[in-house]
């Protein structure tokens, strides 16, 4: 039987940096100054975690979904895989889309669907995965946690602030 190839944890980690810096570069702006002048034109939630927080979490979210990733990729005999993968592509689109979505065209209400989204597929990816490998559910549970805390505060900014594409 030949042995699959695995990327070692440093190489995953790498490559989840470079993921998230290509993230960041979805936004569409050209310096992070706007960003930041944005998101202090918004009304925040007061729970909200300070913006350097971001960086970070996204980095560690997709490391341990790099990791899922290739948890998946290597056991294409589980019963959900194909339903398992679709639901990982659907994640990935929604965090190369956020940025533009959030940032370029301003949209608090927008966001907050991205976010909630995100955090639907993250916890139906758990559910599957978690009847069929437990270590492949591990690697969704931070996105879980951290998209469920992040889509309280998106909902928050959607109701507190107004929205140039969707007005309500």
């Amino acid at each position: 039987m030949e042995k699959k190839r695995q990327l070692k944890w440093w190489q995953i980690a790498l490559l989840a940096v470079a993921v998230s810096f290509l993230g960041k570069l979805s936004t569409g702006q050209k310096n992070n100054g706007e960003t930041k002048i944005y998101e202090k034109e918004l009304q925040q939630a007061p729970w909200a975690p300070p913006g350097w927080l971001f960086g970070p979490a996204w980095t560690l979210n997709n490391f341990f979904l790099l990791i899922g990733l290739q948890i998946l990729l290597q056991r294409r005999d589980l019963p959900a895989y194909k339903k398992l993968l679709v639901l990982q592509a659907f994640i990935w689109i929604i965090f190369f889309s956020f940025g533009y979505v959030y940032f370029n065209k301003k949209s608090p209400i927008l966001a907050a669907i991205w976010t909630i989204m995100d955090t639907a597929l993250a916890a139906t990816s758990f559910v599957i995965s978690r009847r069929q490998n437990r270590k492949l559910a591990y690697t969704y549970l931070p996105l879980l946690i951290w998209t469920a805390f992040a889509s309280s505060i998106a909902v928050y900014q959607a109701v507190q602030n107004p929205d140039p594409i969707v007005k309500l």
